[in-house]
C-alpha cells in the first residue's frame, strides 16, 4: 500500500532577467595595411637588432681568436729569429774550412837512381829525433839535394844543419 505525502510542495520562484543588448558603437576601422605595415617594420627592425648583436659577438670572437693567432706568430717569429741568429753566430764563429794546397810528389832522378823528396824529408826528421830533438821543435825546415854526392843536406831553425844519404 501506499502512503501518502502529506507534505507541502514548494514551489521556487523565478524571476525573469532582462538581457540588455549590448550597443555597438562605430569604431573608425584603421586600415589594415598601415598597421600590417607598422608591424613588419618592428619586425624587422628587432630581427635587425638581434642579428646586429649576433654578427657583433662574432666578430669580438673572431677578434680574439685572431689576436691569440697573432701571439702564436709572434711567438714563432720570435723562436725562429731566436735560432737563426744563433745559427748565424755559430757560422761567423766557425772557421771556414781551408783547402790544403796541392803537395806536388817531387821526385828527383841522377844516374838511374830516384828518391821521392817526401822520403828525404823524413829522413832528416827521424835523423834530428835521433840526435836527441823532439819533433814538434821543427819551425822550419831547409833541404838541399845534390845528386852528384848522392846526399842531402839540412837545416832546421837556421840552427841546426846535417846530411843524410839519398840512395
Amino acid at each position: 500500500m501506499r502512503k501518502k505525502n502529506n507534505s507541502k510542495t514548494v514551489k521556487q520562484a523565478v524571476k525573469p532577467v532582462e538581457v540588455k543588448k549590448e550597443e555597438t558603437v562605430a569604431q573608425p576601422v584603421s586600415e589594415p595595411k598601415a598597421d600590417a605595415k607598422a608591424n613588419v617594420k618592428a619586425e624587422v627592425e628587432k630581427a635587425v637588432e638581434k642579428t646586429t648583436e649576433k654578427v657583433e659577438k662574432a666578430v669580438e670572437k673572431t677578434t680574439e681568436k685572431v689576436a691569440e693567432k697573432a701571439a702564436e706568430v709572434k711567438d714563432t717569429v720570435k723562436k725562429t729569429t731566436a735560432k737563426a741568429a744563433k745559427a748565424a753566430k755559430t757560422a761567423k764563429e766557425a772557421k771556414p774550412a781551408k783547402k790544403e794546397p796541392v803537395k806536388p810528389e817531387i821526385i828527383v832522378q841522377y844516374q838511374n837512381s830516384e828518391v821521392d823528396t817526401a822520403a828525404v824529408e823524413e829522413r832528416v826528421k827521424a835523423q834530428f829525433v835521433a840526435e836527441g830533438h823532439k819533433a814538434g821543435f821543427i819551425r822550419k825546415l831547409n833541404i838541399y839535394i845534390k845528386p852528384e854526392e848522392y846526399s842531402a843536406y839540412y837545416v832546421i831553425n837556421d840552427k841546426f844543419s846535417g846530411r843524410v844519404d839519398l840512395f
